[in-house]
């Protein structure tokens, strides 16, 4: 969805209200695709302040994403705020904007897509947890732990936590 500031500008309105459904299918994230089963809902305002341009909004979706502990599929609901002023591309800007807060336009047309495809990612956890008390996967065999204990032998249940291909040489030392 594309918002043409030039109309702001001609109509001389100080704000513009959004309440929008966007569609995006997915979004990349650094090898990873979330899966939007639902329309983003976006609902905030555009402000117009001497003919500079401010987007405050509300975004919200459910994302079908992996756990990062035991990889099973699982619905996340997401929400942000985005607050970010909108400059011209051929804006000079100073050494101390901060250009996180900032996002560029061109031809006063700004993509509202873009701008909730860059906060998702900026603002999604790096880890993903089904559940906080999710336990992964064991390292060994691979057997979810949420499911079953698995029977690796590790040194939470081993005697003397010594892997057995290795008990002979604890016995040589133990010789000398």
């Amino acid at each position: 969805m594309k918002v043409d500031l030039n109309l702001l500008k001609k109509e001389k309105k100080n704000q513009v209200d959004l309440n929008l459904q966007l569609n995006l299918d997915t979004i990349n994230y650094y090898g990873d695709k979330f899966l939007l089963p639902n329309p983003i809902s976006l609902e905030g305002k555009i402000y117009n302040v001497s003919n500079e341009f401010f987007l405050a909004c509300q975004v919200k979706t459910l994302m079908e994403v992996s756990c990062s502990r035991c990889l099973k599929p699982f619905t996340y609901d997401y929400s942000s705020k985005i607050n970010v002023q909108l400059v011209e591309e051929k804006e000079v800007l100073n050494e101390d904007d901060d250009l996180e807060d900032i996002f560029f336009y061109h031809d006063g047309i700004i993509s509202l897509e873009d701008i909730v495809k860059e906060n998702i990612i900026m603002n999604i956890p790096i880890q993903l947890l089904c559940s906080e008390a999710c336990k992964g996967i064991c390292a060994g065999c691979g057997e979810d732990l949420n499911d079953k204990e698995c029977k690796c032998i590790t040194e939470e249940n081993h005697d003397d936590g010594i892997d057995p291909r290795l008990a002979k040489l604890k016995k040589l030392l133990q010789q000398d």
